[in-house]
């Protein structure tokens, strides 16, 4: 894995002490996670793997895009800092 596949799945973790506070996203996730829970139970045979299926097939899409998303961010602040660093600095100088 790259470095920063390294730090999307957390194996570093800048910011291990910071006090995490009540997101939308964990309201979002307990919705998805009751809904799931729900119609796993009323769904059965072919219909309940094609749900399992389709979750799952969600998971790897959500997944692959986070990680592509923060290489991306994670990319152009890199070239943003190398920008200011060695553009010409000339109006700083007046």
């Amino acid at each position: 894995m790259s470095f920063l596949d390294e730090l999307y799945y957390s194996n570093i973790n800048p910011n291990e002490s910071r006090n995490r506070k009540k997101l939308p996203y964990e309201k979002s996730l307990k919705t998805f996670s009751d809904i799931e829970s729900k119609l796993t139970k009323e769904l059965n045979g072919e219909n309940l793997k094609l749900f399992n299926d389709l979750v799952n097939a969600s998971d790897e899409i959500s997944a692959t895009s986070g990680v592509e998303n923060f290489k991306i961010g994670f990319r152009l602040g890199v070239m943003m800092m190398c920008d200011s660093l060695f553009s010409d600095s000339s109006i700083l100088k007046d």
